[in-house]
């Protein structure tokens, strides 16, 4: 049986940085930063031939730069780098791209788009078409020069074309820098940044026909970009030269004689390439129906992993774009407006489905204390992840309603795995008396729907407090409802304010704004004289149901039953495979449950803390991974559940 290829798709187009001048490559640096290489836009200095205009004539200005995106901010942190462009800004060259090594030192090219005689001789700036080393980001015009590509070319001219340098993309791997050399038609390296320039390989020309002459001519391959493939082997990609011709640009592998043999073909000016974790290529064409051709719509495309399938991710969307970069995030960054000053941009395109998402938990340490709520003196148990980079509000507030006698200390597992899902989870021992059904009373820890706001008003004070471990960083607006038995019971009764039930409700009981979902399990709710099932008018609060297949206590038929009569979407209803009534506590109860699990203790509580915590994170965090895992994909994905659902258009 063959497998269907998941292709990538795009929810969401986000410009992080406008205003740049002719932005090209872009690259992650160690602090996190993505960093963007601007050509600039040229001067009024010395000028050259124009080497794709003729009769015009680009202006020499130090306004290249590169520019620092960070936590929403866009900064030029290295000024004064050498710069071409016509009168108007365009068509520039200049810094092209900047990489990191392995030791976070940074280094960048510069082009050029001419012979090297005349940067020497015409515009006397020896800064073009060289490898530099960035020496610093604080705004300034630091860098050493560390290798004249130029100098190569002129003395070597290794494809036999015009004498042409204009170095375009930087990749640095193993420590050794690989050059692509767009108007050389090659690509070079340096080994360790010192020693001899080596020739990796010359890209071949092709015999066309020129459209305006109807006569055959030398159309260049034009490099323009290297990429390290899921082989370890370079993938370079081309731009083509005149007439740029629409899909007669291809995708080189440099094979191990060092020879480009063709890995795909059929795409029009490229101008970068990048691969995804899974071995997927993507292209980025910097103008998608050929330069002559009047429309400057670029277009993004994805190879899958065999080569078998490609599908265009972006086109209308993208002017003319000259840079691609994949962050660790999965979202795709692209250079946009790549040869026009003053208009760049940066984009983020953010993948409707990343690769794959991740259920496990968002947090790796827990924490815990024990606290008394003031309003009834309660002991309660309070789990909080440790919080690697804390901000103020950002974990939401999660109470535990125990089941009937059951102590705060036998949910310590499952409280920890839901607090790791960044939540602050409250345990309270809630001590009261009841009248049972029967008519008789029952003393010891049973929950109430009082507790609910009384937990709420506790956490305010201690989020509020300096000397609490939660100081700050408890959401106390956000709150969500666990449950067990009859803790659950309780906690279905507190998604409504219009029905009492008695021995479950307080007669007090007011629904707090702050409550979003809740999430319980091995529960049912019915009236406990009738034994009738009532409805539940969930309005704006999602409800979740846990089930343990082998629940001796609470049968699944009532749990079902209990799910059919939730009113409101979304609702879900989890049932786990094996699992009895106990599942959910750190150890099994044979004494009050007849049925013997067969699906370990330690597997039980760990996937009910998971279900609950990406329960939680969808409603309560906005998480649309977890959402989707919920509702669509963690039935198939997790062999212990299966999941029925129903939620309205997300």
């Amino acid at each position: 049986m063959s497998e269907t290829v998941k292709m990538p798709q795009i929810s969401e187009i986000e410009v992080l940085a406008s205003g740049l001048d002719s932005p090209r490559k872009l690259s992650f640096g160690p602090d996190g930063a993505l960093y963007v290489a601007e050509a600039g836009r040229g001067g009024t200095g010395a000028s050259i031939p124009s080497p794709s205009q003729p009769g015009a004539f680009l202006f020499y200005g130090a306004t290249g730069a590169i520019t620092r995106i960070q936590n929403g901010v866009a900064e030029q942190v290295v000024t004064g780098l050498p710069s071409l462009a016509l009168p108007d800004g365009s068509d520039a060259s200049g810094v092209s791209d900047i990489e990191f090594d392995a030791y976070g030192n940074a280094y960048a090219i510069v082009g050029l788009a001419s012979n090297p005689a005349n940067r020497d001789d015409v515009l006397q700036v020896p800064d073009f078409s060289q490898l530099i080393a960035i020496n610093n980001f604080d705004g300034g015009a630091g860098w050493t020069r560390l290798r004249d590509f130029g100098a190569y070319e002129q003395n070597n001219n290794p494809d036999g074309q015009d004498v042409i340098t204009n170095l375009y993309d930087l990749l640095i791997k193993d420590n050794t820098a690989y050059i692509i050399d767009a108007g050389a038609n090659d690509l070079l390296s340096q080994q360790a940044f010192g020693g001899e320039v080596t020739l990796e390989t010359v890209f071949p020309t092709r015999t066309t026909t020129d459209p305006l002459t109807g006569e055959a001519v030398v159309r260049q391959s034009v490099p323009t970009s290297v990429a390290v493939g899921p082989d370890d082997a370079l993938y370079v990609g081309e731009l083509t030269g005149f007439p740029f011709q629409a899909e007669t640009a291809q995708v080189y592998r440099i094979n191990e004689e060092g020879q480009p043999e063709v890995y795909a073909g059929g795409f029009t000016n490229i101008t970068d390439l990048a691969f995804d974790d899974a071995g997927g290529l993507y292209v980025l064409e910097y103008d998608a129906d050929g330069i002559l051709n009047g429309s400057d719509a670029g277009a993004l495309i994805y190879v899958s992993p065999d080569g078998k399938t490609r599908t265009t991710i972006a086109d209308d969307e993208l002017t003319n774009p000259t840079g691609l970069e994949i962050g660790a995030d999965g979202d795709i960054y692209i250079s946009n407006k790549g040869f026009v000053a003053g208009q760049g941009e940066v984009l983020r395109l953010n993948l409707e489905q990343k690769t794959c998402f991740d259920p496990d938990p968002i947090y790796n340490k827990v924490k815990h204390y024990t606290t008394t709520i003031a309003a009834d003196g309660d002991p309660a148990d309070v789990y909080y992840p440790v919080l690697p980079n804390s901000t103020p509000d950002q974990l939401p507030i999660a109470l535990m309603l125990q089941g009937a006698l059951v102590d705060k200390a036998d949910y310590s597992n499952y409280a920890e795995k839901v607090a790791s899902y960044g939540f602050v989870v409250v345990v309270p021992n809630n001590q009261r008396t009841l009248t049972a059904p029967n008519g008789e009373t029952v003393t010891g820890l049973l929950s109430e729907q009082g507790q609910v706001n009384e937990v709420l008003e506790q956490m305010k004070v201690e989020d509020a407090d300096p000397t609490s471990p939660i100081f700050e960083i408890a959401d106390t607006e956000t709150l969500g409802l666990l449950g067990h038995s009859f803790g659950g019971a309780v906690g279905l009764g507190a998604t409504q304010d219009e029905i009492c039930i008695p021995g479950i409700c307080s007669q007090d009981y007011t629904l707090p704004p702050q409550l979003q979902a809740g999430i319980f399990y091995g529960t049912s709710f019915r009236d406990q004289l009738t034994g009738e099932f009532l409805p539940l008018d969930n309005e704006g609060i999602a409800v979740g149901l846990i089930q343990g297949s082998l629940d001796g206590v609470i049968p699944s038929s009532n749990s079902q039953t209990t799910y059919d009569q939730i009113l409101n979407p979304p609702k879900v209803s989890v049932t786990v495979e094996g699992a009895n009534h106990y599942g959910i506590t750190n150890v099994d109860n044979p004494e009050r449950e007849p049925n013997r699990p067969t699906l370990g203790q330690i597997a039980a509580t760990e996937t009910i803390g998971r279900w609950s915590g990406l329960f939680l994170r969808s409603h309560l965090l906005d998480d649309r991974g977890a959402f989707n895992y919920i509702y669509s994909t963690g039935d198939n994905l997790d062999p212990n559940v299966n999941v029925i659902s129903q939620t309205p258009v997300y």
